[in-house]
């Protein structure tokens, strides 16, 4: 089955949007610097720091969608280092046993042992 994102008109459509929502924070950073010019930086305002958040959210938003596009919902392979140790069954006779005093890799001990 083809994803949704696959799609060449959606993924013109995120870069376009994309490109929409830079447009936006551009409109927001113009706003934010006309604010900062008439105030003081210890007057700062909810207001302006509200425009900040947006105008940074909007921007990495904006940015991932247009020179991304639909590659951000691409599946990526996860470094083996990175990736979960499956849960040991508790029916199984091997059991983890971690050394917190000295912090070392885990032990692998036979339950029969403990």
């Amino acid at each position: 089955m083809k994803k949704w994102h696959e799609n060449r008109a959606a993924d013109i459509g995120l870069r376009a949007g994309g490109a929409a929502l830079l447009g936006i924070v551009w409109l927001l950073a113009l706003r934010l610097h006309h604010m900062a010019q008439a105030t003081t930086p210890r007057d700062a305002s909810s207001l302006m720091i509200l425009l900040s958040a947006l105008t940074f959210l909007c921007a990495s938003a904006g940015s991932a969608l247009l020179f991304v596009g639909g590659g951000l919902w691409e599946s990526v392979e996860v470094s083996a280092r990175w990736k979960r140790v499956p849960t040991l069954a508790s029916t199984s006779p091997i059991f983890i046993e971690r050394d917190l005093e000295n912090d070392v890799e885990p032990a692998m001990q036979s339950r029969s042992a403990a």
